[in-house]
């Protein structure tokens, strides 16, 4: 049942390469200057420096009679403490607000590292997928082509062929294993055209329509009623809306509910795809995206891996977590298109009307 509604708004490589982990790069943070990790919060910074100014007036107004010749007129005296006041609090200001760049500059470095990290584990790993990939599937073709001849000469000559058979469906489940691999360290070249998310939305939805009858599953989609127009590649975004959308259905074997909602800001869409299946395991959520991570039985964990990449690709982002209602939700980002496509964005509501 579909409910649409328009709204007007591996360690065998440690001999060959060896990278820092991730919690390498932590520890190495950690070890750093700990007044510099305190000085990253905004709201800490706040306090320390009310809590100099605080100080610092106090001791200033109890050190002040001492200091000062009595006879004085006010405006002197609140010179003499504004003139005090600023050359005690002046320096650890500085000192504060030094130490708070550095802290800054220290987590855009760290970001930075460790960004540059993943980028050279993925194409690390993209190169072992090649190799790997290429010397499997190679003898995997021949071995298969060999039980389809049998299997036909078996059946022929009225002999069982349950065996081939099954022999048959395990390589044809290893060649899908061969080709994600191949799939993730080969990505095809990007062709960015205007279109629509909705024309996409709705295609992705129409491929899942008989599954969603069989398995039980009630989808709900919000969308808006204008267009939504952005740049991008509708063969991979279509792929990665029907990758969430089937991860959806896995995680909800005996039927749920689905929802698709679209929403659309001054410069991004945001494409949101939930669940109320059992979420994602607190195990998993935190490398929810890194390769060969998986609650499937028979997954290769390269799916949501390619998602994030399509999105990376397309200059958005997309992001798992567990729906506070329950089940999961993941959201994708992208950016809208130039103000050209306006006509595009017409054309789509005339007809939608």
């Amino acid at each position: 049942m579909i409910k649409c509604e328009l709204e007007a708004v591996p360690k065998t490589l440690g001999p060959l390469f060896h990278f820092p982990t991730l919690n390498d790069l932590l520890r190495m943070s950690q070890s750093g200057s700990s007044v510099s990790s305190f000085l990253r919060s905004p709201a800490r910074i706040l306090v320390i420096v009310l809590f100099l100014m605080f100080v610092t007036e106090v001791g200033v107004m109890l050190v002040l009679p001492t200091v000062v010749p009595g006879g004085l007129s006010q405006p002197i005296e609140a010179l003499i403490d504004a003139a005090l006041l600023t050359s005690v609090c002046a320096p650890v200001f500085w000192w504060v607000m030094s130490a708070a760049k550095r802290a800054e500059e220290e987590r855009l470095l760290m970001a930075r590292e460790t960004e540059a990290l993943r980028a050279q584990q993925m194409t690390t790993l993209a190169q072992l997928a090649t190799g790997v990939a290429h010397e499997i599937r190679n003898p995997l073709t021949s071995i298969k082509m060999l039980i389809q001849v049998n299997q036909t000469r078996l059946a022929d000559e009225g002999l069982p062929t349950a065996d081939l058979e099954l022999v048959e469906q395990e390589i044809r489940r290893m060649e899908r294993s061969v080709n994600s691999l191949l799939e993730y360290a080969r990505p095809e070249p990007t062709e960015f055209k205007a279109i629509s998310i909705q024309e996409l939305i709705r295609k992705a939805v129409k491929l899942i329509d008989g599954r969603c009858e069989s398995q039980g599953v009630e989808m709900e989609i919000r969308v808006p009623a204008q267009a939504c127009i952005i740049p991008c590649d509708p063969a991979q975004i279509q792929q990665l809306l029907l990758n969430l959308l089937l991860n959806a259905f896995d995680a909800m074997p005996s039927g749920g509910k689905l929802g698709i909602s679209l929403s659309q800001g001054d410069e991004v869409i945001e494409l949101s795809v939930t669940d109320n299946g059992d979420g994602i395991p607190q195990t998993v959520e935190s490398k929810l995206f890194s390769p060969f991570v998986t609650t499937k039985e028979n997954g290769v964990g390269l799916g949501l891996g390619i998602c994030r990449r399509i999105a990376e690709s397309h200059n958005g982002t997309l992001v798992g977590m567990n729906h506070p209602g329950g089940g999961a939700e993941f959201r994708l980002t992208l950016p809208i298109a130039h103000p050209d496509a306006a006509q595009l964005s017409s054309r789509y509501s005339a007809n939608v009307a």
